[in-house]
């Protein structure tokens, strides 16, 4: 009887640690507190909230990953922004082409430990962010690992420390870990688990997280990906449609008036292959923006 309950004790004390989240489940959003260093230019936001949410999966390769979108304030919707698994407390982002995963977080590394820093273009970065710390901490609702980093960089104004949170991620930039980049900073601004949100600086603005879904699907593309030509069909057309086309940093690519309720897309529309969206207005209002991508 006495082993019983020890037993019994043993496994209750097992399921209480055991980890119960994850940063790709659904309902999962973050914003992003981006701080320029602007000095003398003009028409330079010195501050800006950006944010990401999980959003459905997708089957790639036979492996099924979350979607990860990205609010774009330039175009004021969410966007495709990578797709993320998880295995054995390690997250996996794979890579824009879809041949490739990498190691984005690795939430088993103890002190002692390092972790690459994966390569962002117009940062001063490189090499390997040494492990300094790992605790447990109540973050969130949860206790939850938190692993603190001492990053390189030779730019003194620019933070060298960094901190992964268990089921949350990066406390800088969530798809970009040890992201310091010469002109801006970046810092975890607030998360929502889909019932709660937690703020993580000073202001709390959680308000990003609010932002409704994506609207009704209005037009469709088929097939996709574009490796010829595919054809755009608006759902509810009208004669003053506009379709703008933008890459996956949301950087404007293009854009026509469409004259019938389907009209070709053709591959040499755009600059390589790669990921894009193109985004549907009427009447000066956005109704749908949807991702494509050009093999």
């Amino acid at each position: 009887m006495k082993k019983l309950l020890l037993v019994t004790l043993l496994l209750t004390i097992f399921e209480f640690n055991a980890q119960n989240f994850s940063m790709i489940d659904q309902g999962n959003r973050w914003t992003v507190e981006i701080t320029q260093f602007c000095g003398d230019l003009p028409d330079c936001n010195d501050f800006e909230i950006s944010g990401y949410r999980t959003n459905g999966q997708e089957v790639i390769n036979e492996i099924t990953y979350t979607t990860i979108e990205f609010y774009n304030t330039f175009t004021n919707q969410w966007q495709f922004s990578s797709y993320l698994r998880e295995e054995a407390s390690t997250i996996y982002i794979l890579s824009t082409n879809q041949d490739e995963e990498s190691i984005l977080y690795d939430f088993t590394l103890e002190v002692g430990d390092s972790a690459s820093i994966i390569p962002v273009e117009d940062t001063n970065q490189n090499g390997l962010a040494d492990v300094t710390a790992v605790t447990n901490e109540f973050i969130a609702g949860e206790m939850r690992k938190v692993i603190t980093f001492d990053v390189p960089t030779p730019d003194s104004f620019i933070s060298d420390f960094e901190q992964w949170i268990e089921g949350i991620g990066s406390t800088t930039n969530l798809i970009n870990p040890f992201r310091s980049v010469i002109d801006a900073s970046y810092n975890l601004g607030c998360f929502g688990d889909g019932i709660e949100f937690f703020p993580f600086s000073e202001e709390g603005n959680c308000s990003l997280l609010n932002i409704s879904e994506v609207p009704e699907i209005t037009a469709s593309l088929t097939p996709n990906p574009i490796r010829d030509q595919s054809t755009l069909t608006i759902n509810n057309f009208q004669n003053n449609t506009i379709i703008s086309f933008y890459n996956v940093l949301g950087q404007y690519i293009n854009r026509k008036k469409i004259i019938t309720p389907t009209t070709i897309i053709n591959h040499n529309d755009f600059p390589s292959s790669g990921i894009y969206f193109y985004q549907i207005e009427q009447n000066g209002v956005i109704l749908d923006t949807q991702k494509f991508i050009v093999k």
